[in-house]
């Protein structure tokens, strides 16, 4: 297997019912079940728009928009319905640990400063928590860690949580397999495409 596998990814969710930070909870890598969108991701060189099809038992089929934009030292992607108020549904940030090193100090800042352009999250005063906990855990983790920030900006039914929540770990685990691609990390890609 290749060294992504091998290394534990940690994802820290911002709840937004609760506001409050979760986790860190460990994420399977399972690049086959996203190879389509790796692909995708793949052929343009920094950034991909699109649309994830969500299918859920017993629940009527969604389509989200959504983004990726290769910022170098991580990964940013964001999650929407069409027609939805405010800003993005969740939004997150992936650090891989191959890119741990190169992480720009100011990270933390200007991701909590986007959040706010990106009308996100919908209570007022949470960046400075957002913030603080991003900053705190890249100075504190591990370096074998790939680590993933992930936030939801407002409530959301039951219902479309359950969608939201397959399709951002469908694009979480796209960005790192897209990422060690273009890190040259060797065999993650071959291996979804493969898949």
């Amino acid at each position: 297997m290749t060294e992504i596998v091998s290394r534990r990814i940690d994802l820290h969710g911002w709840d937004a019912d609760a506001f409050a930070w979760y986790g860190p909870d460990e994420l399977a890598f399972r690049p086959g079940s996203c190879r389509y969108l790796v692909r995708k991701l793949l052929e343009l060189p920094g950034s991909w728009h699109g649309i994830l099809r969500s299918k859920v038992a017993g629940e009527p089929p969604l389509a989200f928009r959504a983004s990726f934009h290769d910022l170098v030292d991580a990964g940013l992607g964001t999650i929407d319905l069409d027609g939805s108020p405010g800003g993005p549904l969740q939004i997150v940030l992936v650090v891989p640990a191959a890119r741990r090193t190169r992480v720009r100090p100011e990270l933390a800042f200007e991701f909590a400063s986007f959040l706010r352009f990106l009308e996100g999250p919908e209570a007022k005063g949470t960046e400075l928590a957002i913030h603080d906990h991003i900053q705190r855990v890249l100075e504190q983790a591990s370096g074998a860690a790939t680590l993933v920030f992930s936030i939801e900006t407002r409530s959301v039914p039951s219902e479309v949580r359950v969608h939201l929540s397959q399709q951002a770990e469908k694009l979480i685990t796209a960005m790192i397999a897209c990422m060690a691609q273009r890190d040259d990390l060797g065999v993650v890609a071959d291996q979804v495409m493969a898949a």
